[in-house]
């Protein structure tokens, strides 16, 4: 697999105003939205900024369908423990779930606690004609079809990310950083040498990044993206296992990107180690770091939102730096699913429909930085900042979708985190990633990979 181009900037038009959002138009007027009125929606949702935004229009979807919505957002540890105990049981407490392209996705698919979405979005009954499946980005519906790209969709993309690097404008201004020469990995680190020696004692850490959080496996496949270059990996293996299932994590490459992750960690404040995507985004916005690294792209929205944020105006974008061997990053993101034994699909599936349509992803869109949607992206993308649009435009451009979809990779993800944090703590770099590869193999064997 080579790196996708993400032509972004060649999508970019003059902004157009917002849309009120409304559903349907001149060629989607028969459409009855109605159709399902009385029936009630139960929905499950991850705490993110796109469930924020949605969750403010959903009186507006309930007055035109009729249809009643019950939401449960959670925070993302416990969103996940009952998001699989939800699946598997005999009568889910939720018909509409958050997924992401990761082993909960695999699972359920595997079980039969999904429902797949085609036969949905190709029923003229069910589907306005305004809807326009073909507008959401491929790579972004590719993660959601199983057991390949080439199977069904069991997943509507709803938000889209790339991993990229956040850093401080003054504080980098105030060292006489040029970011602009920062053209390498040991250019910035460097730059962070020289950060952490004047902000320390201030409070500031020179990083905020991921650490033993479940998800952080998803965006170190980025940080060795940067050193993998352009040899060929299968797509939901990723660099960690070639054709044949033998575990890949004593290449270089790997090595390197680990390594490079225990580094970043020990300019992180303290506390890092247990990091999830809320404290990184969220001590960069009250001032407490300098930089973020091999993050997600929606943590824009936060940062430039006053009610949010303490460094809005102060917020500098670059994609990843190159590496001796390669440059590279990863994409990721939500959708929305249905469950298999829903009483209620076709309600369910107007509600993925209204939230995953061009008003809404446009209007989502706008707060969270990630539309879905190449409509959206024409016209959000000269109302972001430039300096954004130009990292994240750069950042597509070398991205490759970051996901692993086989038995046993939620073991896998487990001890990788357990071999980063190791690395973190002083241990040989290549007596652990020896190990775990040896703990890889071990996995292969017995969830029959072979």
């Amino acid at each position: 697999m080579t790196a996708r181009t993400w032509l972004l900037g060649a999508a970019l038009g003059a902004f157009a105003s917002a849309a009120t959002l409304t559903t349907g138009s001149a060629s989607a007027d028969d459409f009855n939205w109605r159709q399902a009125e009385g029936q009630t929606v139960r929905v499950l949702l991850d705490s993110h900024p796109w469930q924020e935004a949605l969750e403010k229009q959903i009186p507006e979807f309930e007055k035109m369908t009729g249809i009643k919505v019950e939401v449960s957002s959670l925070a993302e540890s416990t969103f996940w423990d009952r998001l699989t105990l939800g699946l598997s049981s005999d009568d889910p407490p939720f018909d509409v779930f958050m997924l992401s392209p990761n082993q909960t996705g695999y699972t359920g698919y595997q079980n039969g606690w999904i429902a797949p979405l085609d036969d949905f979005i190709n029923n003229p009954k069910l589907t306005n004609p305004d809807y326009d499946f073909a507008d959401i980005y491929k790579d972004t519906v590719d993660g959601f079809r199983l057991p390949t790209a080439t199977g069904k969709a069991y997943g509507i993309p709803i938000s889209l990310e790339t991993y990229m690097l956040f850093y401080r404008t003054d504080l980098f201004a105030e060292q006489g950083i040029d970011v602009s020469k920062l053209e390498t990995v040991d250019d910035w680190l460097g730059a962070l040498v020289k950060i952490d020696a004047a902000y320390k004692d201030k409070g500031i850490a020179a990083v905020a990044i991921r650490g033993q959080d479940p998800t952080m496996p998803d965006e170190l496949l980025a940080a060795v993206n940067d050193y993998w270059g352009d040899r060929p990996f299968m797509a939901q293996r990723m660099f960690y296992f070639d054709e044949n299932w033998n575990p890949r994590f004593t290449d270089p490459a790997v090595v390197k990107g680990f390594e490079l992750w225990a580094k970043l960690l020990n300019y992180g404040p303290p506390g890092v180690e247990n990091f999830t995507w809320y404290e990184v985004s969220n001590s960069f916005a009250q001032g407490r770091t300098a930089t973020i690294w091999f993050d997600a792209s929606v943590f824009a929205g936060m940062l430039n939102d006053p009610k949010q944020s303490a460094v809005v105006g102060k917020v500098g974008y670059a994609a990843v730096p190159r590496t001796e061997t390669g440059h590279g990053t990863t994409h990721w993101g939500w959708g929305l699913a249905m469950t298999e034994k829903s009483p209620v699909k076709d309600a369910a599936w107007l509600f993925i429909q209204w939230a995953t349509g061009k008003e809404m992803d446009l209007y989502t869109g706008k707060a969270t930085f990630g539309p879905v949607r190449a409509t959206s992206w024409k016209q959000l993308g000269t109302e972001f900042p430039p300096e954004f649009t130009a990292a994240a435009d750069e950042s597509f451009k070398i991205s490759v979708p970051g996901y692993m979809y086989f038995d046993g990779a939620r073991e896998v993800a487990d001890r990788i985190i357990d071999a980063v944090i190791r690395i973190k703590n002083g241990e040989n770099a290549e007596t652990v990633m020896g190990e775990l590869n040896d703990q890889a193999k071990k996995i292969v064997e017995a969830n029959h990979l072979k």
